[in-house]
Formats: structure tokens, sequence, C-alpha cells
């Protein structure tokens, strides 16, 4: 037998867009329980912004269905996986019709808020996930209310703040916030060691070393690597969106602190 505790208070926030991006699991069937969809209209944390330069901060989704299903079940990564959900339920962009040109120029943070508002057009706003409480030492049900437990960050700046320099032993590093086209790399080549996925990671976001603009991997490569660890984690701590990170929540049996693990596969119970 399980229980239920509620994972609303204590959430602990990080962003991982490297690991979320490249993370190999099984695909096994899309099966939480449907509940009624909600509002199909998801705010974007950074914002999309036109060819012509107009600012657009919403977006309009749609519930999976089962010819949806049916495409994500022929994927072979969850990283695919996502790109099919987020191409299939992601219906506009502001007035605009949703185009994959348009999905690639946005920012991943804003493509990470789309998928959560698919899940909750598709499923509702609560899951529950199975742990396991060592001081029990039985399985317990966790309700997670997506709406309270995962945090959004904002760009204050939507327009200036995608763009920002980091001061690093080499000197002034200019790094743009990755887009779709980096993850979308970053997922074709989730078979690449760590090291080769920031190379490809800061090959697409950083645009100038010391004011000379960045035409090769070599450019990266040939930074030392505490200037791309630091690189990496400034992507990370500046990125918009759902900032995915463990939960700590109190077990009502036995009171002991148990950690829920929460990112887009096992909401979507990938």
């Amino acid at each position: 037998m399980t229980n239920t505790i509620s994972a609303a208070a204590n959430p602990a926030l990080a962003n991982d867009l490297l690991k979320k991006a490249t993370q190999e699991e099984d695909l096994p069937e899309i099966n939480p329980t449907i509940q009624p969809p909600l509002d199909n209209v998801v705010e974007l944390p950074g914002g999309y912004i036109t060819p012509t330069g107009e600012l657009i901060r919403t977006a309009e989704v749609r519930e999976l269905n089962g010819a949806d299903e049916e495409a994500i079940a022929k994927t072979n990564n969850i990283g695919k996986a996502f790109l099919t959900m987020l191409q299939r339920g992601t219906i506009k962009v502001g007035d605009q019709k949703v185009t994959e040109k348009i999905l690639d120029s946005m920012l991943a943070g804003d493509r990470d808020a789309l998928l959560l508002g698919i899940l909750k057009t598709t499923f509702g706003s609560t899951t529950d996930l199975a742990i396991f409480c060592q001081g029990c030492g039985e399985a317990k049900t966790v309700e997670v209310d997506v709406n309270t437990d995962i945090k959004t960050k904002v760009l204050a700046d939507p327009i200036n703040d995608r763009v920002f320099t980091v001061q690093g032993k080499v000197g002034e590093i200019t790094v743009q916030l990755p887009t779709g086209v980096t993850q979308k790399e970053l997922i074709n080549n989730a078979d690449k060691t760590v090291p080769e996925l920031n190379t490809l990671l800061l090959e697409n976001a950083v645009t100038k070393i010391n004011g000379n603009p960045v035409y090769s991997k070599m450019q990266v490569q040939n930074l030392g690597i505490a200037d791309r660890k630091l690189i990496v984690e400034e992507i990370n701590n500046r990125a918009p969106g759902p900032q995915f990170d463990d939960l700590t929540v109190t077990c009502p049996d036995c009171e002991s602190e148990v950690t829920v693990s929460i990112n887009l596969g096992n909401l979507f119970r990938l």
C-alpha cells in the first residue's frame, strides 16, 4: 500500500539544460490519469522575437492525442520524444501559426515552458510520482502540482538579457542564451561525451572572445577548462524557463525527509 504526501513545500530550484536535453531513457507508453484539459495559453518566460523585432510573450498549445502518441512512441530517445511533442503540440506563437523555424529560434527555456503547457493541457496540472522512503522502508506516492512545485525564471529584460558577457581567464567572453537549434544539436549527438557536448553548446552560445567573432569549433575547444565550466554555469544560472530540481518533502508516517526527482521525463512518464 502506498501513502500520498504533498510536494508543495520547500522546493529547491535549478536548471540543467545539458542534462535535460541529452538524457537517455526508455520510452514506455504515456499513460498518466487523464484530467480535463486546462488553459492552453502559455506565458513565455523569455519571449519570442520576430524577424521585425517584435517581442511575443504568449503561445498556444493543444492536448496531445492518439496520433501524437503513436508518433512519440516511434522516437528512439527522450530528447526526440520532446521534440515531437513540441512540434505537434504547439499551435501558435502570438498570432503566428507555429513553424519549425520559429520553434528553433525560441530560447530553450521557452520551449520547456511550452512542454509544461502541453503536459497540463493533456494530463492536468498534477501528477503522482512514485518514490521510496528510506525511513519507512516503503514505497510512497507524491502528488506534484506543476503550477506550485515548479517555479519559472523570467527574463527581466527579454531583449537585452539573452546576451551577456563573462570575464574568464582568457578575457571577456560574449555569450548568447541557447535556442532550439542548440537543443536539437545536443539531442542529435546524445551519444557524445560530456566534454564533446559542452563544446557543441559553447560553439552555439559563444559569439565573441575578447571581441573576436567565434567562427569555428576550435576556438571554444582552445578555451581553458575553467573558462568553459564558467560559461556553462552562467548559461544555466541565467537561462529563463521552468526550474527543474529535486523537491524535498516530509514523510507523514516517519517524518523522514524524502527527495523527489522532478524533470520533464518523469512528469510525462517517459
